[in-house]
């Protein structure tokens, strides 16, 4: 009696054994493969923080420089002499080379990527630079985009899908331009009064300020 129970729980562990081995067969390349993935979407949210850093920086030193002679700066560096300095000029900035900025900028900020990245997109990285003159005031900005592979690209190609994940980062700001923005306001005021539109507002606003200041009045009058 003792003898079969012994050789039945020597086969009982046997069974035990290979069970284990079978499950930590099948589950742990699903455990290495989600840890990889986790990695991967890591450097994705880390490649997205570069991205949008890099944009930001890039576009407020564009803003600082816009008024600058495009040949005599360096977007990344600013300006390093003194010579520079001249090429911004006093005169209002009807005509800019809009253009050329833009190319400027658009290589500079795909060399930054570039070199900086820590994972190389599908194509190389797409950058558009926008530029807005709303008269009182400019507005530059940039954008950047990459595509980067899924994980298991062919079964999201199944599905419809492109398989890619687009990262897109834009920002923002004001053109400094000091000398410009003087000139665009004094343009605008002159217009406001040669156009007969400051007497416009006056006569319609006539009848306001009389009733403003009766107003002004009584409270004076009551409080004396």
């Amino acid at each position: 009696m003792e003898i079969r129970l012994s050789i039945s729980a020597h086969f009982v562990k046997k069974r035990r054994n290979g069970a284990v081995t079978v499950e930590y067969t099948v589950v742990f390349p699903i455990v290495i493969i989600c840890i990889l993935i986790l990695i991967y979407l890591g450097m994705l949210y880390y490649q997205q923080c570069l991205m949008q850093a890099v944009v930001s920086e890039n576009v407020q030193n564009l803003a600082f420089l816009w008024g600058y002679t495009s040949d005599e700066i360096n977007v990344k560096n600013g300006i390093a002499s003194k010579d520079e300095y001249a090429s911004e000029g006093i005169y209002w900035h009807i005509f800019t080379d809009v253009e050329k900025r833009k190319e400027k900028v658009i290589k500079t900020v795909q060399n930054e990527l570039m070199l900086k990245s820590i994972i190389t997109p599908q194509d190389n990285f797409d950058i558009e630079v926008t530029y807005s003159n709303l008269l009182y005031c400019k507005k530059v900005g940039i954008r950047a985009k990459a595509a980067y592979p899924v994980p298991f690209k062919g079964f999201f190609k199944l599905t419809g899908s492109s398989g890619y994940l687009i990262l897109d980062t834009y920002s923002e700001t004001v053109v400094n331009d000091p000398q410009d923005f003087i000139q665009n306001i004094d343009y605008i005021l002159q217009l406001y009064e040669e156009s007969g539109a400051k007497d416009w507002m006056e006569e319609k606003c006539r009848p306001l300020i009389g009733t403003l200041q009766n107003i002004k009045k009584y409270f004076e009058q009551k409080g004396e």
